[in-house]
């Protein structure tokens, strides 16, 4: 499969809407607790004023003449039951039927009707019953008033905090896109650089073969001279690599990679590593061949990487085994040492650039290597894990298996 190519403005353009997004988002979130926060205080506001306000007309009434603005006034007497004008005639057997429950203390409860919603305080005033009635339409009025005027505020925050987020993104990722730049610059010029020596020494290299050959040099020493040849040709797979990634332009190529090849491979290149180091290396597979989705010579490089560390962490006298296998839809590549094994504790972190803790003397490391391996399988969508292991240590690298029926050239 393969993508399209993103540029550096892309990316840019990318994480700004990314901020933008994420401002206007919290924005959001603010304005919809304050609308929620405002929203109940001004409910419990109106409705305590509106009871304060029938409690002292229901204490302070003396006839029915002269209610408080937009209120009401029932007030009952031995002679009969006088209203104030106005009063709906559907809310008569309503107040009625509070006016038979009325106590010495005043009741307030919240009528609706096919009309409206009205706030009815009932008590008794010097020995007559009186209610005030209080209709809450303008209540709800002001209130569905305020929501609006919230709600176009919270769009305009959302407009602006949107257009703030884009500009503060652009100039927060400029750096990091200058920064990309210069560092694809750097991979270009020195890929660039390597090439030319690259192609002398495998030209050399051929060049001694043949000679060797026509000498009648052993065999010994013929497989010597194949393995740089092959050696120089991969370095150059790895110049061509990196340089692919450094350009913008280009696609994340995947192809089916042979791991059983890639196993074999690696196992014979690596082996006078080994031996000088006094190693036993040797690989297995459960079959004759098994596809992963990548590419080749990044899953060579990790693999590389994979055993150079193992090499490293096993004593003279010690064994490093690559062993390749299937399991449901992936590939596992797992490299397995009789080293002093790595702690829990540590597994994440020997995964970091520049971490070379552990490592034997005689050698500079640069605690590279895991982390290159690592990034290769992130890159292809897989992972690089440290699998349980009674003795030594044994990282796993985990790449989707592809379904072809075939073996393809790793």
């Amino acid at each position: 499969m393969s993508g399209r190519p993103i540029g550096d403005e892309v990316l840019v353009r990318r994480a700004a809407r990314g901020v933008a997004v994420q401002a206007a988002a919290l924005v959001a979130v603010a304005m919809l607790v304050l609308i929620a926060l405002v929203t109940i205080v001004v409910v419990r506001g109106q409705a305590g004023a509106a009871d304060d306000l029938l409690r002292s007309a229901v204490a302070t009434a003396d006839d029915v003449g002269d209610p408080p603005e937009g209120a009401w006034l029932v007030m009952t007497e031995p002679s009969g039951t006088a209203t104030s004008p106005g009063l709906p005639a559907e809310l008569l057997p309503e107040l009625a039927a509070l006016r038979d429950r009325a106590t010495g203390q005043v009741q307030l409860v919240t009528v609706e009707n096919d009309d409206g919603e009205y706030r009815v305080a009932s008590g008794v005033t010097k020995g007559k019953q009186v209610q005030a009635v209080l209709s809450l339409a303008t209540a709800h009025k002001e209130r569905a008033r305020l929501l609006l005027v919230m709600g176009f505020a919270a769009v305009l925050g959302l407009l602006l905090a949107g257009l703030l987020g884009v500009f503060i993104g652009r100039r927060a990722v400029r750096p990091l896109v200058q920064a990309l730049t210069l560092q694809r610059a750097f991979v270009a010029d020195a890929g660039h650089e390597l090439r030319t020596p690259l192609t002398l020494l495998s030209t050399r290299a051929q060049v001694l073969g043949r000679s060797l050959r026509r000498s009648g040099a052993s065999d010994e020493i013929l497989d010597d001279a194949d393995g740089v040849v092959g050696d120089t040709r991969r370095l150059a797979e790895v110049v061509d690599d990196l340089l692919a990634a450094a350009d913008p332009r280009g696609s994340d190529n995947h192809e089916s990679v042979d791991l059983v090849q890639i196993a074999q491979d690696v196992a014979h290149a690596a082996g006078a590593h080994a031996e000088q180091a006094g190693v036993r290396l040797h690989w297995t597979s459960d079959g004759d061949f098994a596809l992963a989705s990548g590419s080749p010579s990044a899953i060579r490089r990790a693999t590389i990487a994979l055993v150079d560390n193992a090499v490293d962490h096993t004593p003279r006298g010690g064994e490093v085994r690559i062993a390749v296998r299937r399991q449901r839809g992936d590939v596992i590549l797992a490299v397995s040492d009789t080293g002093p094994g790595i702690g829990p504790e540590a597994a994440e972190r020997v995964l970091r650039r520049f971490d070379s803790g552990g490592h034997r003397a005689g050698r500079k490391h640069y605690g590279l290597g895991l982390a290159l391996a690592h990034d290769v399988a992130n890159r292809l969508g897989g992972q690089l894990r440290l699998a349980p292991s009674e003795v030594g240590a044994t990282f796993e690298l985990v790449l989707p298996a592809t379904r072809d029926d075939g073996p393809r050239n790793g």
